[in-house]
């Protein structure tokens, strides 16, 4: 791994599950140096995100609100969270965030199974 250091290109965000964002990790398509994927998100004001379950069904989820709120609705049961909140979606979990607010919502997202921690152990070795 030479970059130590990803920066997220505002002007690049990809409407992605229903949110504004950028996957920033891993740095590339086969570089694993978090034993996790990654993803600066943006819930906006008045939106919802897609309901899903994460493919592959072994995956699971993190997400980390740095600013903002929202709903976060883990199989229909619905959570509040804000700031500094940190919400686990088990693997097969229906998911879905809903902004009812005025601000934007920050969030981070990581995911992994196991074939993200394979491909970190196996490139760290």
């Amino acid at each position: 791994m030479n970059t130590t250091i990803k920066k997220i290109n505002w002007k690049d965000l990809k409407h992605e599950y229903g949110v504004d964002g950028q996957r920033l990790l891993p740095w590339n398509e086969n570089d694993y140096p978090f034993p996790f994927g990654g993803a600066y998100c943006i819930l906006r004001a008045g939106t919802t995100s897609l309901d899903h379950i994460n493919e592959p069904l072994d995956e699971k989820e993190l997400f980390i609100v740095i600013s903002g709120k929202a709903k976060v609705y883990l199989n229909k049961t619905c959570y509040e969270v804000e700031k500094g909140d940190i919400v686990f979606v088990p693997k097969g979990l229906s998911h879905y965030l809903e902004n009812p607010h005025n601000d934007d919502c920050h969030f981070y997202a990581l995911w992994w199974n196991e074939e993200i921690i394979s491909g970190y152990i196996n490139s760290n070795q």
